[in-house]
């Protein structure tokens, strides 16, 4: 993978949208979202499918993402997936937010960030009880602040200016 080619697809291909599920049946949201979404287990504060963070890396994203949640209340979960099969990146981050039913259920107020390195994607995934607080400009100012990370492959630098920036829209500071 080219690194350089990483940082405008990546500020490009930024959706903001909710986590939350629809009133219809389970069933039903995961014909219609998740084609192709694989089962990915949650594994905590960070789940680096993509395997693009070291041990380290992922235990302080991991610590400031539950010092967040700490603060806040609000729920932030970092994803990363080898591969999008073939499902676009909103339906993705969007089946992974309702899958792990991120945030809290009365506030609707779960932030998903997901890195998809091999198709140069991602997507900050809200519930709708951010939406006013985390806009899409606001939300693509973030992703402009951490592609030059990833354009280096600075994965992690780039997931920290992310979360710090969220944080800072959201109501905490690191």
């Amino acid at each position: 993978m080219r690194a350089a080619a990483l940082a405008a697809p990546l500020a490009i291909l930024l959706v903001a949208g909710g986590c939350k599920a629809t009133p219809e049946p389970a069933a039903a949201k995961e014909t219609a979202a998740c084609d192709g979404v694989p089962q990915m287990a949650l594994t905590g504060h960070v789940t680096d499918a993509a395997d693009i963070l070291s041990a380290e890396e992922e235990a302080r994203l991991s610590d400031r993402l539950r010092r967040y949640e700490e603060r806040t209340k609000h729920q932030m979960v970092v994803a990363t997936a080898a591969s999008l099969n073939g499902a676009r990146v909103d339906n993705f981050g969007t089946c992974l937010g309702n899958r792990w039913k991120i945030g809290r259920q009365d506030h609707d107020d779960g932030i998903l960030l997901l890195i998809a390195p091999n198709e140069r994607q991602m997507r900050i995934a809200t519930g709708t009880g951010m939406e006013k607080i985390l806009t899409d400009d606001k939300a693509l100012a973030i992703v402009h602040r951490m592609t030059p990370y990833f354009a280096k492959s600075d994965y992690a630098g780039g997931l920290s200016i992310g979360i710090d920036s969220i944080a800072a829209q959201t109501g905490d500071t690191p």
